[in-house]
């Protein structure tokens, strides 16, 4: 029999099937980066929703004020170890050098005054030296026996950091730190060389140990380094008090910013907004491509299923088929029309995850969320003064700019550096009780403001609960002054708030990643159910060792690589940099540490504190 093949009409041709289609939710670091590595496969269409209808960069963005005037959600630095991060601007197709200032020192201040300036290390050269192998060693002690070497160079050169940065650190003469107080930081050493950045084990041994039990009970660092050093830093980088803050998170922290390598602590600032200066051009970078959507002020509303009711909208496989296809429905506040996709990544914060959470069954019902509701975020708020012009200071050191227009005794103060950081107590302050902040001279950082003809004050506060309750901006620019004045040892009539032309506030409410004890067991991996991906600085804690910025976009990459492992996307770019090697003196520790805790008893949690921390807590209980 004779059979006749006649084409099929076209309506019943097979069609293709649409692209995989990829909704990213959030628009800072994290969103972008999982953008751009998705949208580098061209099979794929990603549409990234932020929020804020202002700028991309999300938190760490900014935007103009309707005068014309730069505002950022607080300054964010760049610390020597933000290999993807650099990474990024250099795929971007930016200078590093014309982004990014040069690395600078940090002027440390605590309750009781003036600290220390913490240095820049690091040069390329003791970067190629500091390897990690123990050959690096034997080389650093040959240059240490040399005529002419500079002892206290290489004796630091010997010592894992951070004890090399305390020992060339220049410390005030009016700190209370004595030798002993500053030796007492070696008992730390133990529970650094235990704690291991990657490993799921080490992150449950020592997140149910608040910080400050760390410091004093195990680490035996007496109560002046506790309070000088180690209080004014917990409230800056994991942005809390000892009492809560984990063990985990600290040693997390103080890691990635002080231990993993020489000049890890070395860090460079940007030189306007990251807005404009990084995230607008990695923006029409990435809308160029062609497959990629991205929508300001489109705020995520609730995520279901095909076919599911989200909310009060009834979605069905119809409206799926309407909008794309797809497996997953994206409702955007103010949409009529759901979004379908086959995969979401949510790039958000761990309070905005949870909230999305609550309005989500979806997301409620996956196992990877069920304690979402205990995510907790920290507060910051951040000031930016322009104040009359004083007589320009010349000759500063440490900044992108030598000179300043704020007064000469501000000028005097922040001579050494544009950033000061400063501990909780600042003043006798009420509202600073718990507060740690940081005052920047953007005369000096931001290239637009040091050829202005007004003096910049940027004052960033964290865990400013009771700073961000202040609705009146005025009100709140006259305490970051009187803060201002307090932190850098200047009469509070230097800083008069009559000296005030024009204001910002951006008050972030529960907005910061919070490493509380037990956080740790909280946070998610980076698939949290079928089709539902997430990154971010507080997700995959036990992954890739690094922090803030640089986990956010680390984490955006690796979720971007899950999606296209399970989207059969072949060019997805989400190769990560891995984080340094140990030291060779930290790779020494470590292995005493390890045949320390295979000959301890099992189920034996932290290594025994340092032999003088029960005598100092003796005489601590006398006093």
């Amino acid at each position: 029999m004779l059979h006749v093949l006649l084409p099929l009409p076209l309506s019943l041709a097979a069609a293709s099937p649409p692209p995989p289609h990829i909704v990213v939710v959030g628009g800072g670091w994290a969103g972008y980066t999982a953008a751009e590595a998705l949208s580098a496969d061209p099979a794929c269409k990603v549409t990234l929703l932020e929020a804020s209808p202002r700028a991309a960069g999300g938190l760490a963005g900014g935007w103009r004020t309707p005068g014309g005037r730069p505002v950022e959600a607080g300054i964010h630095g760049f610390w020597r170890e933000y290999k993807n991060t650099f990474k990024v601007i250099d795929d971007i197709g930016l200078d590093a050098d014309e982004v990014l200032g040069p690395f600078t020192p940090s002027a440390l201040v605590s309750k009781n005054g003036p600290v220390a300036v913490a240095p820049v290390l690091a040069t390329a050269e003791a970067s190629t030296t500091a390897a990690t192998t123990p050959d690096a060693l034997l080389e650093l002690l040959r240059r240490a026996s040399m005529p002419g070497a500079d002892p206290l160079k290489q004796i630091a050169d010997l010592l894992p950091a951070p004890l090399d940065t305390a020992l060339l650190a220049e410390f005030s003469e009016r700190s209370p730190l004595s030798l002993l107080d500053r030796a007492s930081g070696v008992g730390l050493l133990a529970c650094w060389a235990d704690f291991r950045q990657e490993d799921a084990d080490s992150w449950a041994r020592y997140d149910d140990v608040s910080a400050e039990t760390l410091f004093k009970d195990y680490g035996g660092v007496t109560d002046p380094l506790y309070d000088e050093l180690v209080a004014p830093l917990l409230h800056v980088l994991p942005m809390g008090p000892g009492y809560d803050i984990s063990a985990a998170a600290a040693l997390s922290c103080f890691h990635v910013f002080a231990l993993q390598s020489r000049g890890a602590f070395d860090v460079r600032w940007c030189r306007g907004g990251i807005t404009e200066r990084i995230f607008r051009p990695w923006q029409e970078r990435l809308e160029a491509r062609g497959n990629v959507v991205l929508r300001g002020g489109a705020r995520v509303s609730g995520i279901a299923p095909a076919g599911a009711v989200d909310g009060a909208a009834a979605v069905d496989g119809a409206a799926a088929t309407a909008t794309g296809g797809g497996g997953l429905l994206v409702q955007v506040l103010g949409d009529e029309t759901p979004l379908a996709c086959d995969a979401i990544v949510l790039a958000v914060g761990a309070t905005s995850a949870a909230r999305l959470c609550e309005s989500s069954p979806l997301l409620a019902s996956l196992p990877a969320t069920q304690r979402f509701g205990e995510l907790r975020g920290v507060t910051c708020v951040a000031v930016r003064v322009y104040l009359q012009p004083a007589p320009r200071t010349t000759g500063l050191l440490g900044g992108s700019h030598a000179s300043t227009l704020l007064p000469p005794a501000v000028a005097a103060a922040m001579r050494a550096s544009p950033v000061t950081v400063c501990g909780p107590e600042i003043g006798g302050m009420a509202e600073l009780s718990e507060a740690g902040f940081c005052v920047y001279d953007l005369q000096r950082m931001h290239d637009e403001h040091a050829a202005g003809d007004l003096a910049v004050l940027e004052v960033d506060f964290y865990r400013a609960e009771r700073i961000a309750d202040v609705d009146d901006d005025h009100a709140v620019a006259r305490l970051a002054l009187e803060a201002a004045a307090a932190a850098l040892g200047v009469p509070a009539a230097t800083l008069d708030p009559s000296l005030i032309v024009d204001v910002a506030v951006v008050r972030a409410r529960r907005a910061v990643s919070h490493f509380a004890l037990g956080s740790a067991a909280l946070s998610p991996g980076l698939r949290l159910g079928e089709g539902v991906y997430a990154c971010g600085d507080w997700v995959d804690r036990t992954g890739h060792a690094s922090w803030s910025t640089e986990k956010a976009v680390v984490t955006g990459r690796q979720a971007a690589a899950a999606v296209g492992r399970s989207l059969g996307l072949r060019a997805v770019d989400a190769q990560v940099i891995p984080a340094a090697e140990d030291t060779p003196q930290l790779a020494v520790l470590r292995k005493i540490s390890a045949a320390l805790r295979a000959a301890a008893p099992t189920g034996t949690a932290l290594p025994p504190p340092a032999p003088w921390a029960a005598l100092l807590k003796a005489v601590s209980s006398q006093r």
